[in-house]
């Protein structure tokens, strides 16, 4: 069980970067408002309910998984409202350098995120919105500066 969440929750939070070391100052397709607005909204969605979806876990009645349990949710919390406030202000006209730290922000969380998923087990029912969300991400990605990769992310 463990193991399947690590999966599944991996899934969503590992941007793959395609096997290419990443360039901190380009990004790969040219700023387009309408597109990463577009993509920002449907992030927006794809990733609400996502706490709920963990709430279902059997894995509460695991004292040992608790913690790490309250530390996903409270993980997918910021996540959640980093990309309704990404999505806002893209909504608002706000451009790339302006929404840059929002996107950054929901990148990191995600990152630590990642690290916790390898410790529990959420179950598979959550598979569906998380594949969502990392297509999602994969999407928006492009848009914006490639960041440097930092020690142990995977690629």
């Amino acid at each position: 069980m463990l193991r399947s969440l690590a999966v599944t929750l991996g899934a969503f939070l590992i941007i793959q970067s395609a096997g290419f070391a990443r360039d901190a100052s380009a990004q790969s397709l040219p700023w387009n408002q309408e597109v990463v607005t577009t993509r920002a909204g449907e992030l927006e969605d794809a990733v609400s309910g996502l706490r709920e979806a963990v709430r279902q876990s059997p894995n509460w009645q695991i004292p040992s998984q608790r913690r790490n349990l309250y530390e996903i949710q409270d993980n997918l919390r910021m996540i959640e409202q980093s990309a309704t406030s990404l999505h806002a202000s893209l909504r608002g006209g706000a451009d790339m350098e302006e929404t840059l730290p929002t996107y950054k922000r929901l990148q990191q969380v995600r990152r630590d995120t990642e690290v916790l998923a390898k410790r529990v087990d959420i179950g598979a029912f959550t598979k569906p919105k998380l594949d969502k969300a990392k297509e999602l991400l994969e999407k928006i990605e492009p848009y914006y500066p490639k960041e440097l990769s930092a020690p142990g992310d995977l690629k």
